[in-house]
């Protein structure tokens, strides 16, 4: 896992998704400017935060795979029960990512 900075951030957001690598740029200069603005740095620690959330799903194929399998699932459950086991899941990984991300 890269650290939670923008430069390492930037380079693995780019490994993992090319295409994603053009968001990150435009949320970078919008937390940037609303840190500026707000002279507040939550902005930017929310960013650095989201993104490496976004690295910690996606740095692993078999894990990004599952995410988007699950993610599906839960939109396409048709009872109540069905929606929370693909939910408890997708929960599961949410925490295996943050755990990673929290260091």
């Amino acid at each position: 896992m890269p650290p939670l900075t923008e430069a390492a951030l930037r380079v693995a957001v780019t490994k993992v998704d090319l295409t994603a690598a053009v968001r990150f740029e435009q949320e970078f200069h919008a937390a940037w400017q609303e840190a500026v603005q707000t002279d507040c740095t939550v902005p930017m620690h929310t960013f650095l935060y989201r993104w490496g959330m976004f690295v910690a799903l996606r740095r692993y194929p078999s894990r990004a795979a599952r995410l988007d399998e699950l993610e599906r699932a839960v939109g396409r459950a048709t009872d109540r029960e069905e929606a929370r086991a693909s939910s408890a899941e997708l929960a599961a990984l949410l925490g295996e990512a943050a755990s990673e991300v929290s260091g």
